[in-house]
């Protein structure tokens, strides 16, 4: 009876399985290679430790802990950090996992806090006044624009930019409006020398100018006005009092 033949295909699928098993076999015995090496090494450094990682413990913890495993702690600077508390570790160096000597330094940035802040409401404040709360605050004075108002009193704040109640970076300047008390309109005033009393009268009612008469002896210029306060070409508020002299 002649021997039974194996087909080609099948010879192929038998070939490929043994090659895979032998890789897979080749490939376990790399690892255990690698993995006792790695083993060697460490227990050929025993005076090598691994570094904890103290990333967002308070200063004390973390300093504790990397006394506990060898190593020496030491801060050195504070950064503002949006996501770490005030005084706790923002970052480290070495980083955690690594293998370092016994003894060997760890350096520590601790965090300062956000540097986001609400802003205050300085409106209706003096400008020192509003200076004061804002650099208390942690933030800068702006630009400052003044304007006259008939509502706020000379000299207030009016409003800000940013408003009060929103975040701002710390160290951020803050505009204000300062009030310059309300629109005081003035007038030149006219020349009334000379003139009939009535007629001085009427302009400066007109103008809206208060008269304040007295009377003068003048024979010669009797019901005319002889003298004004303020001078022809003077300034006057409007409202204002206005003394004139007529002659009698």
């Amino acid at each position: 009876m002649p021997p039974r033949q194996i087909q080609p295909s099948r010879l192929r699928n038998l070939l490929h399985g043994l090659l895979r098993v032998l890789g897979t076999i080749a490939g376990l015995t790399a690892l255990a290679v690698v993995s006792g090496f790695v083993a060697m090494q460490i227990a050929m450094e025993p005076n090598r430790v691994e570094v904890p990682r103290v990333i967002g413990q308070d200063s004390v913890a973390a300093s504790e802990l990397i006394k506990e495993v060898g190593l020496m702690p030491r801060v050195i600077a504070e950064e503002f950090s949006p996501n770490i508390p005030k005084g706790h570790v923002a970052s480290q160096r070495p980083s955690s996992g690594a293998r370092i000597k016994l003894g060997t330094e760890v350096r520590l940035i601790l965090s300062r806090g956000t540097d986001q802040l609400e802003v205050p409401d300085v409106a209706g404040n003096s400008l020192p006044q509003a200076q004061r709360v804002l650099a208390e605050a942690g933030l800068t004075l702006g630009r400052i624009t003044r304007i006259h108002s008939d509502v706020h009193l000379q000299e207030t704040i009016i409003a800000q930019d940013p408003p009060a109640g929103s975040t701002a970076t710390r160290g951020a300047t803050v505009a204000l409006l300062q009030s310059l008390g309300p629109l005081e309109e003035t007038i030149t005033m006219p020349d009334l020398l000379g003139r009939e009393y009535v007629t001085a009268m009427n302009l400066l009612k007109e103008l809206q100018l208060e008269a304040r008469v007295s009377f003068q002896r003048s024979a010669s210029r009797e019901g005319h006005v002889v003298a004004q306060n303020p001078p022809p070409g003077g300034k006057a508020k409007v409202g204002s009092q206005v003394q004139i002299t007529v002659g009698e």
